[in-house]
């Protein structure tokens, strides 16, 4: 690599500093819909576990396809007014868009196996823990990822809730209180920091 090569990655590494100081973050509301029904969906989780909602087993898949579904359809929705936000084709808008596209479907993933365990080797539903717990540790890994991009310093504050919440739920695995917990976690985790985002960018 000559001299200018050097050169050339140290001007581009700079403008991109520079653009993501003063390029805001736009995803806000996505985070902050997700955020919501993650925090609902939690609870209402916890609260048939618990008994305190008197709803069959079979319940928590309705549960957790509703999630999905309206999810879906309001990423779809929300996605649509956002798109026309200013900044929102910049660079860095697109790099945080794809990287929680890319968590999203890397846990899908582990979702589809632990569905397939369940169908195919009548696993415990304790196995679903393990996603939660996956999540959070993955929302630290966006978060820190998207706060040294774009030079928006608090968003490291979000990743260490995200990696603090991973080691806490993972502490509680096998107890039910996890689900209280990260329904808890997701209000510091997701809601606030989406909160903090919609408010800087205006």
């Amino acid at each position: 690599m000559t001299n200018r090569d050097i050169l050339s990655d140290l001007e581009h590494a700079s403008r991109i500093a520079r653009d993501g100081a003063e390029t805001p973050l736009v995803g806000g509301p996505i985070g902050l819909m997700w955020g919501i029904l993650l925090t609902v969906t939690f609870g209402v989780h916890y609260l048939i576990l618990e008994r305190i909602l008197a709803f069959p087993e079979w319940s928590f898949a309705i549960l957790w396809i509703s999630f999905a579904v309206l999810g879906g359809i309001g990423s779809m929705v929300l996605g649509r007014k956002v798109e026309t936000r200013a900044g929102a084709a910049s660079l860095l808008n697109r790099t945080e868009k794809y990287l929680w596209v890319m968590f999203t479907a890397a846990l899908g993933s582990i979702a589809v196996g632990v569905l397939l365990n369940q169908l195919l080797n009548e696993g415990s539903y304790e196995l679903w823990t393990f996603v939660l717990i996956v999540g959070f540790a993955g929302q630290g890994l966006v978060y820190g990822v998207t706060a040294k991009l774009t030079g928006h310093g608090w968003l490291h504050f979000a990743s260490l809730g995200g990696c603090i919440m991973a080691a806490v739920t993972m502490s509680f695995y096998g107890d039910t209180t996890i689900y209280l917990i990260a329904a808890i976690g997701t209000v510091i985790t997701v809601i606030i920091p989406s909160l903090l985002s919609m408010k800087a960018a205006g």
